[in-house]
């Protein structure tokens, strides 16, 4: 004889069934919405990433960038206190190169102290950066170096002024690109300069920016016919 459910426990069966499926139905949605704001989250991310690389890839700085600009009377003073105010806007340049003004290091010169990339405030990072421009060109002038091997010198090191000077001192591209040849082994990167395109298609070697003094250069030049 087939057995019968009775109408009571049937109905607590069908409750339960109607639990279960809403439960189901609220993990699936806390599901979607975690999902969601996952994928919120990369998108943000990209674009952060994609502007980043709009920025490197727009092409080679010519002027001082606003962000720069804002610290335009910290380069003087510092430049003053190092006694070379007529450098301004090479130091200027040098800053529109590194980092165009942004981030804390705006200088780029904490490895100059032998302290690790980004370890200094905005001003401590111009402080720093003019006394090791100042104390390149002394150097420079004890060597018989120019003014593009200077420039050079602040992204290589100061060692690349004895190389410049067993090479008659004055610098230019090919002597930095025989630098960077040497000091990294010959290893290559990808590099979006329009400089770069232009003399090699777009690489330069992984040590350092042996395009670094041109790029320079053609900010003060820029900022001189203006």
């Amino acid at each position: 004889m087939k057995k019968q459910t009775s109408k009571k426990t049937a109905g607590r069966t069908g409750r339960k069934t109607k639990r279960g499926r809403e439960g189901n139905q609220i993990r699936r949605l806390n599901l979607l919405l975690i999902l969601a704001a996952a994928i919120g989250l990369l998108l943000f991310a990209a674009r952060i990433f994609l502007s980043g690389q709009t920025i490197r890839m727009s092409g080679d700085p010519t002027y001082l960038s606003d962000s720069v600009l804002e610290y335009r009377d910290t380069v003087e003073f510092y430049a003053e206190k190092n006694g070379i105010s007529e450098y301004t806007d090479y130091l200027l340049a040098i800053m529109q190169v590194e980092t165009g003004g942004r981030g804390d290091d705006v200088m780029q010169s904490s490895e100059s102290l032998g302290l690790p990339p980004g370890s200094l405030e905005p001003e401590d990072s111009i402080a720093q950066g003019c006394s090791y421009f100042a104390e390149i060109l002394g150097d420079a002038e004890k060597k018989g170096c120019d003014l593009d091997a200077v420039i050079q010198a602040y992204n290589f090191g100061i060692d690349y002024l004895d190389f410049a000077a067993k090479r008659g001192g004055d610098s230019d591209l090919t002597m930095a690109t025989e630098f960077a040849e040497w000091k990294s082994g010959g290893e290559t990167t990808e590099y979006s300069s329009e400089l770069a395109r232009e003399v090699n298609g777009g690489w330069r070697y992984k040590y350092g920016n042996m395009f670094y003094a041109e790029l320079v250069k053609k900010i003060v030049d820029n900022l001189n016919d203006n």
